[in-house]
């Protein structure tokens, strides 16, 4: 009986491993059945307390970030459609408030590949492929290491591994060849917006 005890508490105390998945958390209802004799009330009693307490942030960490990306939402609406709408309307690119704060519209361009065999077709056929990142990575077994080495130095066909090719672009490159494509007349008439994800607007910027 009592290596069965030991056996259950050694049970209880796995359980805070912090690499276990939340299936295999046990509900405190659950340890209650166990024989906690050897275990001091007070010291029950906080495990539980400190429980809830980390269920209850859990729980105020979900709000709050739910309330953060509300917030965001509602300052890119501000930033990118409200102020840029009003002060265009009067005629304004820059205004500075009493304090010292300034309100200024920059224009912008950001971009995320939806497409990516229409852009990289259209980066080739265009001449613009020196943006394009090719990176090919090799699936090896843990026990390879000198395999990897070896390939590391030069690949070969005769090393019969699995090999993904993948090819992409940065995406402050991205941004950027797609402001200049923009500027530039011959290649913004033919660019495949759709395809790169454009999205172009004008911005308002608070400095101080």
């Amino acid at each position: 009986m009592q290596e069965s005890a030991i056996s259950q508490q050694n049970q209880i105390i796995t359980m805070t491993d912090e690499l276990l998945q939340e299936s295999d958390v046990i509900p405190i209802a659950s340890i209650e059945g166990f024989d906690t004799g050897s275990v001091p009330a007070g010291d029950l009693a906080e495990i539980k307390n400190l429980g809830e307490a980390l269920n209850d942030l859990d729980q105020n960490i979900l709000e709050e970030e739910g309330k953060i990306s509300a917030l965001k939402a509602n300052r890119k609406k501000i930033a990118e459609e409200l102020l840029p709408d009003l002060m265009e309307k009067v005629g304004l690119k820059l205004i500075q408030l009493n304090d010292d704060t300034k309100i200024q519209l920059n224009d912008f361009v950001d971009a995320r590949i939806k497409d990516p065999q229409t852009a990289f077709d259209w980066l080739r056929e265009t001449n613009n492929d020196s943006i394009i990142k090719n990176q090919l990575s090799i699936t090896l077994g843990r026990d390879q290491d000198a395999l990897a080495k070896e390939i590391q130095d030069l690949i070969e066909e005769s090393f019969s591994v699995t090999a993904d090719a993948k090819i992409s672009i940065h995406h402050a490159t991205l941004k950027s060849f797609c402001r200049d494509a923009l500027d530039n007349p011959e290649l913004a008439e033919s660019l495949p917006r759709e395809a790169f994800g454009i999205y172009q607007g004008t911005r308002a910027k608070i400095t101080r």
